[in-house]
């Protein structure tokens, strides 16, 4: 009974400490032209303009910054890896590679020759070679591998999940999670199976670490337990927010008119 007890007492301090908790406006890039962007696992933004790429550094500097007339308009980055970031073209079927500089790397894909029909989405995997495309044509995911040229295939999505296309995917921690507006949220392990739906019509946007699935909705951001299924709620700091990133105590807000960072400081 008192281990019970002492378990309940960490699960509700724990819980306390995330719902009271205050925002702290730490910097703001102020841009109505961002295409694309991402969060490095240093803590950097990059950015996909009309014009080319940019680096902020953590406080918001400009760092580095890239024509993308090689490759045309980037409409994904995917910037996990910290040595090397993906990015796509959608109206190229481009996948490529940069560096921390900004600088394409050699092995541009064209997917036209990789048997994919139409690609509207591409997200990294964990590991550098290896990345999933999703071809809408033909309501599949594939996962190519550099490294020894095989694929994987997730087939028929839409039999599924029930919607055209996911708003947005990405890997974590060896499990894919594919957000659809207005439907909600599923979760496949490494080799297609589904693993978990999350049924939340409201869901705005979504974003994962290992325990946690944390969403935005009705002016507050969520984060659910993947294994209590419990929910937190607290109140957004802005709003219009139309995708958002988390990184250590540090949460990166989407929105219209630019990016803001903001750390979260537990009361």
């Amino acid at each position: 009974m008192k281990g019970q007890y002492i378990l309940f007492l960490i699960f509700f301090v724990v819980n306390i400490s995330w719902s009271q908790t205050k925002w702290t406006l730490m910097h703001s890039y102020v841009n109505d032209d961002i295409i694309a962007w991402d969060v490095d696992p240093m803590g950097k933004v990059i950015v996909s303009k009309s014009d080319g790429l940019i680096k902020l550094d953590t406080s918001f500097s400009l760092q580095f910054s890239q024509s993308n007339k090689r490759f045309g308009e980037i409409s994904k980055i995917d910037a996990r890896h910290s040595l090397k970031s993906l990015v796509f073209s959608k109206d190229q079927q481009l996948v490529g590679f940069i560096d921390n500089t900004l600088t394409f790397q050699e092995g541009i894909k064209e997917l036209s020759e990789e048997d994919i029909a139409y690609a509207t989405d591409v997200c990294y995997s964990g590991q550098t070679n290896r990345y999933w495309v999703y071809d809408a044509d033909n309501s599949k995911l594939v996962l190519f591998d550099n490294s020894v040229g095989n694929k994987i295939e997730i087939n028929n999505l839409a039999a599924i999940t029930g919607g055209d296309e996911p708003t947005s995917f990405f890997e974590s921690h060896n499990q894919l999670i594919l957000f659809y507006k207005g439907i909600g949220t599923y979760i496949f392990d490494y080799y297609g199976s589904l693993i978990r739906f999350i049924d939340d019509k409201k869901m705005e946007a979504v974003h994962t670490s290992e325990e946690y699935l944390y969403f935005t909705e009705e002016g507050q951001m969520i984060r659910l337990n993947l294994k209590s299924m419990n929910r937190i709620n607290i109140d957004l700091p802005t709003t219009d927010i139309t995708e958002f990133r988390i990184f250590e105590n540090f949460v990166f807000f989407k929105t219209s008119r630019g990016i803001k960072k903001y750390f979260l400081n537990h009361q």
